[in-house]
């Protein structure tokens, strides 16, 4: 009876402290399991930011490569348009069989005596031609052939210079703008899958017991009838943004194609003014030789780049011009270069190609793009030099050494500056052209585009370009 009576006396004071226990336990419980949700939501959100952070890094490097590897199939294609306005290989072909006609007409001997002739005699046998045979002869004299061989192999050398720097600058431009547009693309529909997936379990919970069976079965209909029509729409969104997409892509066509010509026309000009009065006999060093191309170069650089300012008659900045067509062409470069199923839809629908361009040709006409083209334009300069400086060197040594006009074919040494004729740097300049332009099985080792590609200017435009999110 005591203890009944103590559990009596005692038995509320007990149940409200259990239940004050029970409480507190089950508030620490459930405190506890929030706060580890609460960290681990945090930790996912870092481990998720981390993780885009490399996938972005991954993308753009990616991009990077991808550029390169355009440029590996672009160059080539550059190759056989250059050679339809200079075609230096038919030049040399020339001279060659002016030197074999004249070996058989006055013997060996008085070949090997021709000092000129002797110079050309290891420089043509690495020219790679198809044998002159069975050709008309060439009605132009010797000195004629040597004198355009000097002007069109330094014209295409420049030519060269400023298409393929143009080229790469131009595809990281665009390769970077469309990587761009595809990662937010894709961001946002993993944002919105996201955020539908996340709902709330409770809200979902109610949810699914508040509907009610003719509800579900009035809706059902209605789900069915509009999927179709939403997947179509989907498909055909996708397919007109693929197709504007190549479209922008194939707007490099103008440059391989038209653009390039109002390089070679300055080259042509400022190649006259520099190298006219040397004759392919006349000697010069190296040095000088580099200083004359260099004031070429900066004309061109003058005209293009520092005088960005200033507009043509038309209202367009001359490189812009030469990267991009006008808005009165941009049907002419797609006709060329898609078909007509492709035009058709780009005719009801290309917003997304008047964006990729609009924003490419403020790229084009921004101060950085031009900075990045002066540096890709000078150290193409180094690198041809540097080819021409081994060549000319190489080819001078290979001389025979019983030649009579020995001087007069690696030319004099004024001290430690060795001189050499015009007629061994174009040839050298021939040779580096063919070395740029590099195609074929070989093409993937063209060490001239990996050079321009390692530019750390060049890089930080496209990081520039690839993290605008403005547009």
């Amino acid at each position: 009876m005591s203890s009944r009576s103590l559990w009596q006396r005692h038995r509320n004071k007990v149940l409200v402290s259990s239940a004050t226990v029970a409480f507190i336990f089950s508030t620490g419980a459930v405190s506890l399991y929030l706060i580890k949700k609460w960290l681990w939501k945090q930790q996912l959100k870092i481990s998720e930011q981390q993780f885009v952070k490399e996938q972005i890094k991954r993308r753009f490097v990616q991009t990077q490569q991808d550029a390169l590897y355009t440029m590996y199939e672009l160059v080539p294609v550059l190759s056989l348009v250059l050679v339809k306005d200079l075609d230096v290989d038919e030049i040399v072909g020339s001279l060659k069989g002016k030197k074999l006609s004249r070996k058989v007409s006055r013997g060996s001997t008085d070949a090997e005596r021709d000092g000129l002739s002797s110079g050309m005699s290891t420089s043509v046998t690495e020219a790679h031609l198809a044998s002159s045979s069975g050709t008309p002869a060439d009605a132009r004299t010797k000195a004629e052939l040597w004198n355009e061989l000097k002007l069109k192999s330094l014209v295409k050398l420049c030519t060269v210079i400023y298409s393929v720097s143009s080229l790469l600058l131009l595809t990281r431009l665009q390769l970077n703008i469309l990587a761009r547009r595809e990662y937010l693309e894709s961001a946002v529909k993993v944002a919105v899958e996201k955020e539908s997936s996340n709902k709330g379990f409770l809200t979902s919970w109610l949810n699914s017991f508040w509907q009610t069976a003719s509800t579900d079965t009035q809706s059902a209909p209605k789900e069915h009838s509009t999927g179709p029509d939403l997947s179509e729409e989907a498909q055909h969104a996708r397919k007109s943004s693929y197709i504007n997409e190549q479209a922008f892509l194939s707007f490099s066509w103008w440059l391989l194609n038209r653009g390039w010509l109002q390089f070679k026309s300055l080259a042509e000009k400022l190649v006259e003014r520099e190298f006219a009065e040397l004759n392919p006999r006349d000697v010069l060093s190296v040095q000088d030789f580099g200083d004359r191309l260099t004031r070429v170069l900066h004309s061109i650089n003058t005209e293009l780049l520092v005088q960005f300012d200033v507009q043509t008659e038309n209202g367009i900045q001359p490189l812009k011009q030469t990267l991009l067509p006008d808005s009165n062409l941009e049907q002419f470069v797609l006709q060329q270069t898609l078909d007509s199923d492709a035009l058709k839809l780009l005719y009801d629908d290309n917003t997304v190609l008047r964006q990729l361009l609009n924003e490419t040709s403020k790229c084009v006409q921004s101060t950085a793009s031009l900075v990045v083209l002066e540096s890709l334009v000078n150290e193409a300069f180094q690198f041809a030099m540097l080819h021409v400086e081994e060549n000319v060197a190489k080819k001078s040594k290979r001389k025979p050494s019983n030649s009579e006009d020995t001087t007069s074919v690696t030319a004099s040494t004024a001290g430690d500056d060795e001189k050499y004729q015009m007629a061994l740097f174009a040839v050298s300049c021939k040779g580096c052209c063919d070395e740029m332009l590099k195609s074929g099985v070989v093409s993937m080792n063209n060490v001239f585009l990996q050079r321009l590609d390692s530019i750390p200017e060049l890089d930080d435009l496209s990081a520039s370009v690839y993290s605008n999110f403005g547009f």
